[in-house]
């Protein structure tokens, strides 16, 4: 099961993510990661990964492309915090922006 909790601050929005996030949870997790970016381009996005248990291939993947648009990822557990660093190894492998050939 997961559940996506929805904050909207002043300075940022903020996902709290609960249980299991695989293939169906990421299709859920990026629809609501794009409707806050339609809604409010330039504010900041928070994923808040509280209490989740696992993550599947699909799921990282998505917070990979997450990551790399700017959405900050707050591990919470041991687990968590191995694969955000994971995640953010790989972001900080990719060249700029300006050195990426099409």
């Amino acid at each position: 099961m997961l559940r996506i909790g929805i904050h909207e601050g002043r300075e940022s929005t903020s996902f709290t993510i609960e249980g299991k996030l695989t293939a169906l949870g990421a299709i859920e997790l990026e629809k609501c990661w794009r409707t806050a970016i339609a809604a409010e381009p330039l504010r900041s996005i928070v994923v808040n990964l509280a209490t989740v248990t696992f993550i599947d291939l699909e799921c990282k993947k998505l917070l990979i492309r997450m990551r790399r648009q700017g959405v900050k990822l707050v591990p919470t557990g041991c687990l968590m915090r191995a694969i955000v660093e994971q995640i953010e190894a790989e972001v900080a492998q990719e060249p700029p922006r300006s050195e990426i050939s099409i």
